[in-house]
Order: structure tokens, then sequence, then C-alpha cells
């Protein structure tokens, strides 16, 4: 868009202090997956149904991540968030490099946070203590919740457990990985339980 119609007019477009556009990747369970590339401001709900077509298993659309495997998990309540860097911040998540990726009403998003754990145990250079025990720690905590063992010991424990990767990793891997987590425990408490849904 730049080269095309120039940086004054790319500028012109978005919202706030997030200036010009974004392309958005949609992947999942979407009807109609691919890029978009829209101006900041732009709605969830409208990249998700309009551009994305719904679901594509036809189910009820339950959960969305925003931001790539290390990005925040949102409920259909949050539909009308407006995808910039402030207005997602804000929600509590992040616009990292732009992924949308589209979770139907049969996800198990306790089974989702265990990935992104065991996403950060997998890729850890190794080098810091919370990255490298954390993440396969905190794989095996959520392995307990679903079990049902201790449930409410282990939820403490993991929350525990994401604040000291967040403020001890050295660098974004270990440090973003509880936003997954704790987003997915957050807006969807029902699949912490310890009973499966």
């Amino acid at each position: 868009m730049i080269l095309s119609e120039g940086a004054e007019e790319y500028k012109a477009r978005g919202v706030g202090r997030s200036l010009g556009t974004q392309v958005f990747q949609l992947a999942g369970n979407i009807a109609r997956g691919g890029i978009v590339e829209r101006a900041f401001g732009v709605t969830l709900d409208e990249l998700v149904n309009t551009y994305g077509g719904g679901t594509l298993s036809g189910l009820p659309l339950r959960a969305i991540q925003i931001g790539g495997p290390l990005g925040a998990y949102f409920s259909t309540a949050q539909m009308d968030t407006s995808m910039d860097y402030e207005s997602l911040i804000a929600a509590g998540g992040m616009l990292g490099h732009g992924g949308i990726v589209v979770f139907d009403e049969s996800v198990d998003l306790a089974v989702q946070a265990k990935f992104a754990m065991e996403f950060c145990a997998i890729e850890s250079c190794g080098k810091c203590t919370p990255c490298r025990i954390g993440s396969t720690r905190g794989a095996e905590t959520i392995d307990l919740i679903i079990e049902g063992v201790r449930v409410d010991e282990n939820k403490k424990l993991l929350l525990d457990l994401c604040e000291v990767m967040t403020d001890g990793s050295l660098c974004a891997m270990g440090g973003l990985t509880p936003l997954p987590v704790k987003s997915a425990m957050l807006n969807f408490p029902s699949d912490f339980n310890g009973v499966r849904r």
C-alpha cells in the first residue's frame, strides 16, 4: 500500500497510535482462511466472520487466539475488540504478527494451554531456568488439572509458575508463554475445573 498509494495515505489509516494497515493471517477452524490487509481498528468480529466466514466446521465459534502461538485466547464476548496495538494490550493480549487462529466449540482450552507450555519447552534455548524448567513443569501441572488432581492447588501453582516465567525469563519466549495459559484460564475457567467437556 505504501508503494501504490504513498506514505501519507498509509498514515491516514488506523486508530490512535496504530497507524496504517496490518496484514492479518486467518487460520485454524475458519471457512475462508488466508491473508487480509486492513487498517488498524478493524474488529475481531469483522475479520473472523465477515472476511473469514466463521468456522469451517459450522459449529459455533468458541475461542480465537491472536498474535501467534504465544498470543492470548479471546472469547466470543470479546469479538468487538479493535485490532490495534493499544486495544489488544488493554484487553490482555498482543497483536504479535497478526495471526488469528479460530476454534469452534469443540476446543478444550486446557489442552491448548498445555500446547503453549509444550511449545515453549521444545523451542527453549535452555539458557534460563524459568523458561527451560518452567515450561516443562507447566505442561505437567496442566496435565494434573486436566486429570482432576488437586485442581485448585494446581491452578494456583500454575499461576505462580506463570508469574515466575514472565518475570524471570531472559527473553520473550519464556516471558510470553504464560499469556495464552493465563488468558485461557481467565476466559475459559470451566476448562480448568478438572471435569472434561
